[in-house]
C-alpha cells in the first residue's frame, strides 16, 4: 500500500470518527406534538378551540409546557410515552386536550 493510499485511508477514518462524534451533539430526536385544546364556553353555548405546535426544542425543562398547562404526573407520563402518530386525550379543568405526536 502506497503512502498516499495510507494517508487517504487515515483521512477517511478520521472524517468518519469526526462525523460520528458530531452526530452525538445534534438533536434529531426532539419530539413535537400538535395540541388541540377545546374549551366549553358555557356563556355563549359554543365550543372554543385552540391548536398549538409544541416542540421540546423550546422547553426550559422536560415537559415544561405540559407542567405549565396543569398536567399532573400521570398525564405527563402518558404524554412522555406516546409513540409517533398516536393521539392522547387529556382533561384539564374545563378543557379537553388532544395531543398528536408528530416527531
Amino acid at each position: 500500500m502506497s503512502l498516499i493510499s495510507k494517508l487517504f485511508v487515515l483521512q477517511v477514518k478520521t472524517w468518519n470518527a469526526f462525523t460520528y462524534a458530531c452526530q452525538g451533539f445534534q438533536e434529531f430526536q426532539q419530539r413535537i406534538w400538535i395540541v388541540s385544546i377545546q374549551k366549553n364556553a358555557t356563556e355563549q353555548g359554543t365550543l372554543l378551540n385552540d391548536t398549538f405546535v409544541v416542540s421540546e426544542d423550546s422547553f426550559s425543562s422536560p415537559m415544561s409546557w405540559m407542567h405549565k398547562r396543569g398536567y399532573n404526573e400521570v398525564m405527563i407520563s402518558k404524554v412522555d410515552k406516546m409513540p409517533r402518530s398516536k393521539v392522547v386525550k387529556i382533561s384539564v379543568d374545563d378543557e379537553s386536550h388532544s395531543l398528536i405526536r408528530v416527531k
